[in-house]
């Protein structure tokens, strides 16, 4: 019988510890390319769809939004107040920084009306927003989203028995981009309403004052006029008249005078007034 020779190479295959070491520099040098590209491509190509507009592109398309949202805020009895505008960090990628800038419009409403403020806030906005409200927990809150073109978000979440609510128009976290932003329209003068609350509530005359505004959507200027009053206490106070505030709270008041919306909340031992004109054509 021929003897069985044995195979010259008896090697087998590669330790199964060297395999691992291979597959993980290769997966972290694919990662380290990924990231080089994104970051290269977010500085130099140019923007392909809306969401890569950066910030200061977006930021008039947000205070366009904030105008509608305001306007539709102001066609119930209610009081409105502009909100200053907020830019907060956030991340794009793991490696890439952005901002996130978002504008809010207050209403305030009479005990129990939450849900029909937003229902009406609702019906006012452009159809093409498809804007609607949704009760969640056996109607205890009230959920309000729409979709204000340009990926401007709008939303609102409030509880039932709430008579301070926030809407909200916000623009995703994007690139910062280049340059300023040229900031909101021109105001015009400040209301009569404002000097005479601040005068009402012990503040001096010729206050400084702080104006945030937003072009409103068919034409003009809606803005929140912010001065300083007198010393913190119990209210509501100073209103003209026979008029009502309709809410009332430990951290101030809010009411109408015509078509002003007046709100006056305590900022530690100061009272502050806000003054929140209608649309109108500066």
């Amino acid at each position: 019988m021929a003897a069985v020779t044995a195979p010259g190479n008896l090697s087998g295959p590669p330790a199964p510890r060297r395999r691992r070491r291979v597959l993980v520099a290769a997966l972290t040098g694919w990662v380290v390319a990924l990231s080089g590209m994104s970051w290269w491509s977010a500085r130099n190509d140019p923007p392909t769809v809306a969401e890569q507009r950066d910030l200061r592109q977006a930021m008039p398309v947000l205070r366009e939004a904030a105008g509608t949202l305001l306007a539709a805020a102001q066609t119930g009895p209610w009081v409105v107040r502009l909100a200053a505008p907020r830019v907060e960090k956030c991340r794009l990628t793991p490696v890439l920084p952005g901002r996130n800038a978002g504008q809010d419009i207050v209403l305030y409403v009479p005990q129990g009306q939450a849900e029909a403020a937003l229902d009406r806030v609702a019906a006012a906005l452009p159809g093409g927003w498809r804007a609607g409200v949704v009760p969640t927990r056996a109607g205890a809150r009230l959920s309000l989203f729409a979709d204000a073109g340009d990926f401007i978000a709008i939303e609102a979440q409030a509880g039932a028995d709430d008579q301070v609510l926030t809407l909200s128009a916000d623009t995703g976290c994007r690139p910062v981009g280049p340059g300023r932003d040229g900031g909101g329209p021109e105001p015009g003068p400040e209301p009569a309403t404002l000097a005479e609350t601040v005068a009402a509530l012990g503040g001096p005359a010729g206050p400084a004052v702080a104006v945030q505004s937003v072009p409103c959507p068919a034409g003009g200027v809606a803005a929140t006029y912010r001065a300083t009053a007198g010393a913190s206490g119990d209210g509501p106070r100073g209103l003209p008249g026979a008029t009502a505030a309709v809410w009332s709270g430990a951290g101030g008041w809010a009411y109408r005078n015509g078509s002003d919306s007046v709100v006056v909340d305590a900022e530690g031992e100061r009272l502050q007034v806000s003054v929140t004109t209608a649309c109108r054509v500066s």
